[in-house]
């Protein structure tokens, strides 16, 4: 099976599972949202990718994957501050996670940045975190 499809589920089933996270977001966290209007916060998958990764006898793949979280909130003059802690708890969640994997085997998952922005209707907070996984494949 594809690693990065199971890497997908895992994340997100960690994600769902986590207390910190769904107490700001619920069950809201998506790989594609649905279509229509979906009212913040909530957290997406966003692109991901996958580099060969082989060691001596072992097949690998390195997975970078994109997780945005979203969010309207606002703490008086730190409009920001929902979506940093929504941010915060996912990267509590995930960075050294032991996820189990179906058929593939995850060496590690490791949070690499994550960047806060403001989008361009000035209401919308959004924080995009990269996390970094190796998967050993049988």
């Amino acid at each position: 099976m594809d690693p990065t499809f199971e890497l997908t589920a895992a994340v997100i089933s960690r994600l769902k599972a986590d207390a910190a996270v769904s107490s700001f977001v619920g069950a809201r966290i998506y790989d594609r949202p649905p279509d229509g209007t979906i009212s913040p916060p909530y957290i997406s998958l966003g692109p991901s990718d996958a580099l060969t990764d082989d060691a001596e006898c072992i097949d690998g793949v390195e997975v970078t994957m994109q997780i945005d979280c979203w969010s309207w909130g606002s703490d008086g003059a730190f409009g920001s501050a929902e979506v940093r802690k929504i941010a915060g708890a996912v990267r509590a969640a995930l960075h050294e996670a032991d996820l189990n994997l179906p058929n593939n085997a995850l060496a590690s998952i490791r949070h690499r940045i994550t960047r806060y922005q403001r989008e361009s209707d000035n209401t919308t907070n959004r924080a995009i975190i990269s996390m970094t996984a190796t998967v050993e494949i049988p």
